[in-house]
Parts: structure tokens; sequence; C-alpha cells
């Protein structure tokens, strides 16, 4: 979204009715300290594409995706930066902030969706008053390291076959429902380390096996079962 545009926003829905308040952190909070920071809270829409965090940076507010697929990305030695993480529902964004940190990692949106942003300063007032906020945060922290953990361990899965429904399982998990709206082919292929059309070819191969079903061009099932693939020679 450039500069020059207004950010699409919506009048914030109450968290109470939001399909992500199961894991995301505001919608833990108890009910009071909820109506408190409602008046805060901007619901806004991202584009496919639009960057949503910049690594390195300092954030002035807290992001929780509501709906939608990020890409987390990490530079390396080389300063290009290259993905480690897809990411969904519920994630935090700007979470180094309430430590005090700069962003550890970039974000960019592979698919429409929306978020909710909170000025950081508001939450931390927020935690300052509650230790059991303060331990859902730390609960929240312990899920990211463990969600950049499972996609660290899927890239280092023997075949591109087993990476892809390691990928689709955990997608699931992000968006909470076993049919699984699947990234770009070249997202996955740049995450994966390898092509487009072996990710083409390799889904084809996955759905004749009977280790998904294919809903539409944008949608796979996991079929009952598809965890043999991780026993398959």
């Amino acid at each position: 979204m450039s500069p020059s545009e207004p950010p699409f926003t919506d009048p914030p829905l109450p968290c109470l009715d939001c399909a992500a308040r199961i894991s995301c952190l505001i919608g833990q909070m108890p009910r009071p300290q909820q109506d408190r920071l409602g008046p805060l809270i901007r619901e806004q829409r991202f584009r496919k594409g639009e960057v949503l965090q910049a690594e390195g940076a300092e954030v002035e507010t807290v992001r929780t995706i509501k709906l939608g697929t990020v890409m987390l990305t990490r530079s390396g030695p080389d300063h290009v930066p290259r993905p480690v993480a897809l990411v969904g529902r519920g994630h935090l964004m700007g979470l180094m902030g309430l430590l005090g940190q700069t962003t550890q990692v970039g974000a960019q949106a592979l698919s429409p969706g929306r978020i909710c942003d909170v000025p950081v300063a508001a939450m931390l007032g927020a935690l300052v008053k509650d230790p059991v906020l303060q331990d859902t945060l730390h609960e929240q922290i312990c899920r990211t390291v463990a969600r950049l953990a499972d996609w660290g361990q899927t890239m280092r899965l023997r075949g591109l076959h087993r990476q892809l429904v390691a990928s689709l399982m955990l997608l699931a998990h992000e968006q909470g429902t076993r049919m699984v709206r699947i990234p770009s082919h070249v997202a996955l292929s740049e995450l994966l380390r390898t092509t487009r059309e072996s990710v083409a070819r390799t889904l084809r191969q996955l759905e004749d096996q009977g280790h998904l079903q294919r809903n539409d061009r944008w949608h796979v099932t996991l079929a009952p079962g598809h965890e043999r693939v991780f026993a398959e020679g």
C-alpha cells in the first residue's frame, strides 16, 4: 500500500464474534480489557503482495492476522531476504515491539486478508496490569518459536512429497480447516527451494496417490491417512 493511498478500514468487529479469537492475544483477554482496547483496534484489509512488516524495524503497532496467508522472511549473510515460514490466522506481528526490540523477520502477504492493529503502548499498558495476560503473551512467544521450528524441520524432510504434505498440515493448522487454501506454486517453490514445475507435478502425484483431494484451483483437502506419506519409501 503506497503512502499516498488511505488504508482500507472497516469498523472493528467485537472480539467475541471473531473467528480468530481462540488464537489471538487480544481475543484471549478478559472482557473488560477487550472493551478498553476496542476503540483502539483498527481492522484493515491487505492486498496480495503487500509488505506487512520490515525486518529490523521499530514498530508502533502490534498486528494480528485475522484472515489470509503471510510469508515470513529473514535476511542471510548476503543481505538477501529468504522465506522461512508461512503463517496465518492469529499470528502476532510486531511481537518484538512489546519486548522493546526491533522486528526479527519481514512479512509479505501471499493472499488478500485482514489484520487487526493495536498500538504497542496500549498493549503494554494492558500487559503490565495483568500477570495472567503476561503468561498468555509468553505462550504466544512459545508458539511463534515452535512454528518457526516446524517450518525449519519441514524443509529438512527427505523428498518434496513429504515437504509438501508437511507444509499443507501446517497451513491447515494455521487456517483452522482441513480444506487448505494453498499459496501460489511460486511461493511454495521459493520456500522449499525447488521449482514451480516440481511443486505442481508433486501435488498432482500426491492427489493420484490419495494423500490429498483437489477441491478447486486454490484449495485442497488432506485425505484421511495422509500421514502415511512419511513412512513410505
